[in-house]
């Protein structure tokens, strides 16, 4: 059969061609071996460090997303009353950010709330929470209860599960803290909320004390009716930036923060997406750096190639001699550095595939995370990165050896 009357199956796949690249392959291990380890060591740091950064991405990603639909709004400006100066919102300052919020959208959640750190005694033991004071009503659009109900009154609160777990709080359970006088105050614990994780924007329950707004002003004062901080959730996150602007606007002046604001906001949907630059920009970071080692294992494997075909000259001479056509010797050294790629590739995502893992697990305790599509993808782009690579790599060692001239390739020693 001649050359121009075979299929585009038969020029790229030929059973006696790959049957030679294989024995050559083998008559050549130590070499085969060494150029394999560069591909194997460069297709493990790309798919290693880039199922590390996907897995740590997904992760925290889950973690904060929940969250990522509030703005925290706390005060910044002073105020003076009765003599005193004070920070905190007015119910004229609560009135005009509603105002803001609403002028952007009529889905949201508006919450004002006390909140502070106290010491707290627990039997023998003294520790530290953040403690809050809010509407009942409130309440339960920032956390949720899983065991007990709601805090009414002035003794009774709720705990953050975690709080609870590490301070061996129960229903029932009592607690101490010393108000404003230094007297001693009582609380009892009658409901224990959901952990909200440990990447929490605006309210955070696993450290927390949440009491009525009767409660708080009975034990730290009401700061002369003054809000400590305001939380707006937005039934759709991506108006948050427009609510954000707008706060700015009315409660600063401007649009854009400054130094001299009377009110910060905590944008959870902002600081996600830098979270997700940053994360990008690491990612791009990490593969350049992995990208280099492949680069070297490919000049390594250019080399080799070349190698081979000064070595081979004259086997090459015989073949051309004998009718072997110039696509065949041109497969036949591709599928030298093909087959270099595709074993190489394989072992160096498996390795990944063994140590992001044992990475994710020491970094944050999961690996939930590995069995993501952003992750697993990783799999097929290793190989074929590193499948690509070599057959580019082979491409002019095998273009020269294709085109040898036969008679001069035979009189080579």
């Amino acid at each position: 059969m001649s050359e121009e009357n075979t299929s585009l199956w038969q020029k790229i796949y030929s059973p006696m061609v790959l049957s030679l690249a294989v024995r050559n392959l083998k008559l050549n291990k130590f070499r085969t071996i060494l150029s394999m380890i560069g591909i194997i060591i460069g297709v493990f740091a790309i798919c290693g460090m880039g199922m590390i950064s996907a897995g740590f991405t997904e992760e925290m990603n889950s973690m904060i997303s929940d969250t990522a639909d509030t703005l925290t709004i706390t005060p910044v400006g002073e105020k003076v009353i009765d003599g005193t100066t004070t920070t905190g919102f007015s119910t004229k300052d609560l009135r005009d950010i509603e105002s803001a919020v609403k002028s952007v959208t009529k889905d949201y959640e508006f919450i004002p709330l006390y909140s502070s750190s106290k010491y707290i005694y627990i039997g023998k033991e003294t520790t530290m929470a953040t403690i809050s004071g809010m509407d009942s009503s409130d309440i339960t659009k920032l956390a949720t209860l899983i065991q007990g109900t709601l805090p009414r009154g002035s003794t009774n609160v709720i705990v953050g599960e975690t709080f609870a777990d590490d301070n061996d709080l129960r229903i029932g359970s009592r607690m101490i803290m010393l108000d404003t006088t230094g007297q001693e105050v009582t609380c009892r614990v009658v409901g224990i909320m959901e952990d909200s994780g440990a990447m929490t924007f605006g309210f955070s329950t696993n450290n927390a004390v949440v009491g009525s707004i009767e409660w708080y002003t009975g034990l730290v004062g009401d700061n002369h009716g003054l809000y400590d901080k305001v939380i707006v959730k937005a039934y759709d996150p991506t108006e948050l930036n427009a609510i954000d602007a707008a706060i700015e606007k009315k409660m600063n002046g401007k649009e854009d923060k400054d130094s001299d604001d009377t009110v910060y906001i905590l944008n959870s949907y902002e600081i996600m997406a830098v979270f997700d630059d940053i994360m990008s920009m690491s990612s791009i970071f990490t593969t350049i750096i992995s990208g280099i080692s492949l680069l070297v294992a490919a000049v390594a494997i250019v080399n080799v190639m070349l190698m081979s075909v000064k070595e081979r000259t004259r086997e090459v001479g015989i073949l051309r001699s004998i009718g072997t056509y110039r696509s065949q010797i041109l497969l036949m050294f591709l599928y030298e550095a093909g087959l270099i790629g595709l074993i190489g590739a394989i072992i160096g995502t498996l390795l990944a595939l063994i140590a992001a893992p044992l990475m994710l697990m020491a970094m944050i305790g999961s690996i939930d995370a590995m069995f993501s599509v952003s992750v697993l993808s990783y799999v097929p782009i290793g190989i074929l990165i590193g499948l690509i690579v070599c057959l580019i790599s082979g491409l002019y060692p095998a273009w020269k050896a294709a085109n040898l001239n036969p008679v001069e390739a035979m009189a080579t020693d």
